[in-house]
Order: structure tokens, then sequence, then C-alpha cells
């Protein structure tokens, strides 16, 4: 679907050695231990007194004493503040072999007061042009493949359990909302096959081509959170995907693989708004796969960790997991599943929910409560548009895409409407240079939507009326942003660029017919 200028890795980027990850405090796995036998939070919170806080490195020496997690003190505006957590991947991140049993957990996952979730029912949908927020139920909320009916333990169902007992032994917390989107096996890369609905260029139409899918929900759920008079706060971005990568024959090099974990990972944090939040990644250590594949993978991974920073990423090392009363849990001694697998390749429900702990303590060890997501305006609405050729004279004209109708019937709202011919062009001036975050193309519904396909979403400081085809793609300077495939009822194009003039162009031959495009900039 999408294909993007390639991002060169930064220069000085290196290989993190062990023990570079996340690790769990003596606090907070003590406030793990003390939750799930039920102890409420004000008791816990006295035990846990001089409790441990993160530590960058495994050292033998222990941790300087930190607070411990307290949610009680997060600086939270109860009626405008809402965290978001997402949660993204393949069957780990699915919880796959690790079913909720727990007889308190089965029944809390069916009644959440204080977490909202996106159901599959509202909002599995291709092109959707809204979301709709719920209550969290363990299962239905997962917007790509469920196992265990969906009652499994994940780090968005194992968050979400956590949060719910806090508000209810008496931390003053807003809801949490859950985007929860995972697939098992599912990579990439092209070369993944039948198993690569993660690869970002795959069919914008299918609703199992979860990018497409990822990316339109995060940007509805933001802004009907928003529209409701909340503020989204990112607490965290869970990227737990690489088993996928160490099987595809195009997995050739470190190298090649960074670039092919930041064609997903930027347009998706770009989409997001919140450019600080963190974004945790999952060191591999199954041996299941081939050895040379899973070294290109892991030091692609580790690599993006060890950028400069200000850096996002941050890698969780299931080597560094612990239980809940503290005792280490990988031991590579252990024949295939090392202490920490069911089956060699998915995590226990101790390693899951350790992980969950990681997320617990950047917002409240670290005291990240959430990158605020800027609000965004539509740049484009009512701003002078310009296109290749006009088909019919005086009624399917260039402005008509930028007049707010955003109906897919011709007939209802006019859409702009090119001759037939060779790369046809549609373009619009925003009036001034301006941070593009992303551009929201609607479809016709009626009929010929099959004529919006393989397209370039173009953005430049200057104007592009006047240059063709060729000489736009081999300027370095214009953004480009191409489009494989159909495009659905509504297709949101992460961008992350600033420009004055944003173009859309046919890749080939035929009429280019748009009936609304909104070019989405953060307000102020």
């Amino acid at each position: 679907m999408f294909e993007r200028i390639a991002v060169q890795p930064p220069a000085g980027s290196r290989t993190p050695q062990h023990g570079e990850a996340f690790r769990a405090s003596s606090g907070r796995l003590a406030l793990t231990s003390l939750h799930r036998l039920g102890t409420s939070l004000v008791a816990a919170l006295a035990l846990l007194a001089g409790s441990a806080a993160l530590a960058p490195t495994l050292s033998a020496a222990a941790p300087p004493a930190q607070p411990s997690p307290d949610p009680a003190q997060a600086p939270y505006d109860l009626t405008k503040d809402a965290p978001v957590l997402i949660v993204l991947g393949q069957s780990n991140a699915v919880g796959s072999g690790v079913p909720i049993q727990d007889a308190a957990d089965v029944a809390q996952c069916k009644a959440f007061g204080r977490v909202k979730g996106l159901n599959r029912t509202n909002n599995r949908v291709t092109g959707a042009e809204s979301a709709t927020w719920s209550p969290y139920t363990c299962a239905g909320s997962n917007l790509g493949q469920e196992y265990n009916g969906g009652r499994s333990y994940n780090v968005a169902t194992a968050t979400a359990l956590r949060w719910e007992r806090a508000v209810t032994a008496g931390a003053a917390l807003p809801d949490l909302h859950v985007i929860h989107v995972a697939w098992g096996s599912q990579g990439i890369q092209e070369a993944d096959g039948i198993n690569n609905r993660w690869w970002p260029d795959r069919d914008p139409t299918d609703v199992e081509s979860l990018f497409p899918l990822t990316v339109n929900t995060i940007a509805n759920g933001l802004r009907a959170l928003r529209e409701a008079g909340k503020q989204p706060r990112v607490i965290g971005i869970h990227w737990n995907q690489w088993e996928a990568e160490v099987t595809a024959r195009s997995t050739i090099s470190a190298d090649h693989m960074q670039q092919a974990f930041l064609k997903v990972l930027e347009p998706l944090r770009t989409i997001a708004g919140a450019t600080t939040a963190p974004v945790f990644l999952y060191r591999p250590r199954s041996n299941h796969y081939n050895a040379t594949l899973k070294a290109h993978v892991t030091d692609a991974l580790t690599g993006l960790a060890a950028r400069p920073a200000p850096n996002p990423y941050r890698l969780l090392d299931p080597a560094e997991a612990v239980s809940a009363t503290g005792t280490p849990l990988y031991d590579p001694a252990i024949p295939r599943n090392l202490g920490i697998y069911n089956d060699g390749i998915h995590y226990t429900r101790a390693v899951q929910e350790w992980f969950a702990d990681q997320q617990w303590t950047t917002v409240f060890t670290d005291k990240r409560f959430g990158a605020p997501v800027q609000a965004t305006v539509n740049a484009a609405l009512h701003r002078p548009a310009t296109q290749s050729s006009t088909n019919w004279a005086g009624r399917e004209e260039a402005g008509n895409a930028v007049d707010g109708n955003t109906s897919g019937v011709y007939w209802d709202a006019t859409p702009s409407y090119t001759k037939y011919e060779a790369q046809p062009w549609w373009q619009v001036d925003l009036g001034v240079k301006q941070p593009v975050r992303s551009v929201e193309l609607f479809n016709r519904t009626d009929r010929l939507f099959e004529r919006l396909t393989d397209l370039d979403v173009i953005v430049s400081d200057t104007d592009l009326t006047g240059r063709g085809w060729a000489d736009v793609q081999a300027d370095p300077a214009v953004k480009k942003i191409r489009i494989r495939g159909t495009a659905p009822r509504k297709l949101t194009v992460p961008v992350g660029a600033d420009g004055r003039y944003v173009r859309i162009q046919l890749a080939g031959t035929n009429h280019l017919t748009l009936p609304e495009v909104q070019i989405n900039v953060p307000v102020g």
C-alpha cells in the first residue's frame, strides 16, 4: 500500500549489549505480587517504600532506591485526559498459548468500567470514517485475530486489568483507552507471502491488511476522543512482531530489516501524533528459528533502540523477565522453552505480565504520563485547488474535492474529475507551508471506485503546476508516498512532512476522481 523514500539508518548506530533493555524493579515486582493477591493499593504502596527504579543495564549491584509506581500520584485531569495504549504485532501480541483462566480475571474481562476499547463489531471495517469507543472486554477488542475466544494474557489485557483494579483500589485515574491490532504469524515484508498481513503495501481494501486498518483506526480513535472533549495522551506503542521475519527469504541483512521496520513504525508514530511517546520493541530470544536470520532481526531492533537521543524506541528483553516474586525466569539451560516460553515460541503468562510491568513503570515511576496528541484541522477546506484537466467543465471542478462534502455518491456530492489521461493530477494550495500529519482521501462508493488506484500523495514547498511526472519523481526535495492498490471508502495516509502544496496523482492512465481530500495539520 504505502511506499516511501528509504529512511537511512543514523550514523553512529550500534547494537546494545545484553541487558540494555528494560528490567523490572523490585518495587514493581512487589506491587504486581501484592496486586494479584488482592491487597489494597494503599497497603501495597506502604510496603513498597524504597523500591528500585528501572536500570538501563543489568548489574550485580542493587539499583538505587526510588519511589515505587504510584498511580495515586499521577497528575491527570480526570475530566479531560484520555491515556491511550496501542498494542500491535503478531501471535505474542495476541497472547497465543496463554488463556485467561484465573477466575477473578475472567470475571473482570467481561465488565471493565474504567477501560475503553474499540470492539470488532463496530471498528473492524475497511475505510471506516469514524471509531466507536465502548467498555473494554478481553474478548472482541483485538481488531486482528483472536485466540482463546479473545481471552488471552498480553500487554493489552494485562495492562487493562491492572488499570481497572488500581482505580477500584482508590487511584484517581482517567479511563484508559486501548487500541489492539495483532494477528499470529504475520510479517511486514511482501516475501512473507500469505503471512504478510502487516506489509504496508498490501491491498488497502482488504480488512485483513493490518497496516492500513491500523493507521485508519488510530486516526479515527484519536479524533473521536478529541470530538468528545478529551485530550488523548499516548502512553505507549508496543510493536511485538519479528518472528515472521526470521523465516522470510528477503531478510538479507540487519540494515535491510531496520528499513523494513521503519517503513511500518514511522508512519504509525506519525499518525498517532505523539512523537515523544515510547515505542516498545521486543528482542528475539527463541531458538526455534534460523540463527542467521534471527541475528539480522535482532541487530535491526537493537540498533533502533540504540539510536541517539531523543529516541522513542525502547527494547524489552524477555531474558530479563522476572516472576511476581522476583525470581529470574530466563534460563538458557532449559531446552527449547528457556524458562520464558510455553512452546519455544510463545511467552508464558509471567513474561506477558512482566512486559505489562514495563509499561506500568514507564507511566508511574518514570512519570511519563502520556505524550499529548495535538488536535488537527483540515487545512485544505475551501482552499484553491487545480487539476490537470476537467472532464465536465462547470461541474466536475477541482474545488469539489475541498468543499467539505465527503459523500461517495456522485449525485450527492459531485467529485473533482479529470479527463482520461496519463498521470492525471489534482493539487491544493494550503496558502503557507504547514506540517502535514496526514492526508485522508475519500473514494466513490456508488461505482467506478477502482479508478482511484496506484497513486502518489505528494507534498512540496513549491507549486508543482507545469511539472511532469518524471520531473516530480526525480526531485528529492518533494515528499512522495506511493499508494498501491485501490483506495477504500476512506484512505488515511500518514505524511509527516512540511509543505504548502499537496498533489494527488495517478501512476497510470485513467480519470482521477476525488469526492473529497482532507489534509490534517496540527492546530496552531
